[in-house]
């Protein structure tokens, strides 16, 4: 779906909104989103020698909140945890905040936007920002 500009079909979306209730899947999912060739783990918490191909990761977040649109409440919240990391690997923690948040609105008993949310509220910083070769720009992948 990310090497498209197409959005998905109905069935594709379904099919998305439930890969995202399993940990292991959604996990390596959202490793795929920034497009870097490293552990997943390195990715999923921003610590990769690679920059993340931010167009990518826009569009992922463009699905995504397409996706969340298609969902019903009370399968809403991995996909909104989903948004809410995004958010924070691009450097915008308050609004992480928000649809963590909302996450846990849908689903108080959800532990992974708990504990991302534990995660922002102690002042972890993505380190894409740390860097300003890899930190997120409005000129997405522009030198």
């Amino acid at each position: 779906m990310l090497t498209t500009n197409d959005y998905p079909t109905d069935d594709e979306f379904l099919k998305l909104i439930a890969y995202f209730h399993l940990p292991q899947i959604r996990d390596q999912l959202m490793a795929d989103i920034p497009g870097i060739d490293e552990p997943p783990e390195h990715i999923l918490v921003a610590q990769t020698s690679a920059a993340p191909y931010w167009s990518r990761i826009e569009w992922a977040k463009d699905l995504l909140l397409h996706t969340y649109i298609r969902t019903s409440p009370e399968h809403a919240a991995p996909i909104l945890t989903t948004i809410g990391y995004i958010n924070w690997w691009e450097g915008r923690g308050s609004k992480a905040h928000q649809y963590l948040q909302r996450a846990l609105d849908t689903d108080p008993g959800y532990r992974f936007p708990c504990l991302t949310d534990h995660m922002l509220g102690a002042g972890i910083i993505a380190s894409w920002n740390t860097n300003k070769t890899s930190a997120h720009r409005n000129n997405l992948d522009m030198p």
